[in-house]
């Protein structure tokens, strides 16, 4: 039962980040791999976690906190980060996930994303998707990073995991190339296939003749 509740965590995890993926995808004219790395080991709890007791004596916890460090790597990926994180964890076996928003106080703006992830045995894998200091540069990042809740985060990667990569995806259009046409060159016609409208004309134009 642990293991299939651990997999079906993880096809929730995937699917929210697809679905975010797709929503927030537009025509696009660069798309660049982008990496980083963080520690945000300063943790300031918010409120009061809760915890519950299951049926076979598992004991559920549910806990916010803000988590302040330093993110190194790439332009939009450097400068002091803080990680606003809701834990939702079997305390007893030491899985869950982990949810919340991340902000990079970088030189060019703040970079902020969403992020999920699947924790266990002290490790976080997940998504994050979000912008870099210009709005319309989204970003769509494979992190991990080691994690204590009570501790904060250690080893944290942004791309360049064993999950996958991250990209800056900028704004504007890639307007489509066209070859050009030498001057006094006729336009090319595409070819009609047979039974096209070509040989329908010729058809009928047949049939009029023998009419007549």
């Amino acid at each position: 039962m642990r293991r299939l509740t651990f997999v079906a965590i993880g096809l929730v995890v995937l699917a929210t980040a697809g679905l975010a993926v797709a929503k927030a995808v537009k025509p696009t004219k660069s798309i660049t791999s982008v990496t980083g790395t963080f520690t945000a080991m300063t943790v300031q709890p918010i409120g009061k976690p809760t915890s519950c007791t299951t049926s076979d004596g598992k004991t559920l916890v549910t806990a916010r906190a803000r988590y302040s460090g330093v993110a190194a790597g790439d332009g939009n990926l450097a400068g002091p980060i803080t990680l606003d994180a809701r834990i939702v964890a079997n305390a007893t076996d030491n899985i869950g996930v982990v949810d919340g928003k991340l902000r990079i106080h970088a030189a060019s703006g703040e970079t902020a994303a969403r992020f999920t992830g699947v924790w266990a045995s002290g490790k976080l894998v997940g998504f994050a998707s979000g912008h870099t200091g210009d709005p319309h540069a989204k970003l769509f990042a494979n992190f991990s990073s080691g994690f204590v809740p009570a501790t904060g985060f250690t080893g944290g990667k942004i791309g360049a995991t064993d999950g996958g990569s991250a990209v800056e995806v900028g704004p504007g259009k890639c307007a489509p190339k066209h070859e050009p046409v030498a001057p006094g060159a006729k336009p090319r016609r595409e070819p009609v296939a047979p039974g096209g409208k070509k040989d329908h004309d010729k058809k009928a134009e047949h049939d009029r003749k023998g009419k007549n």
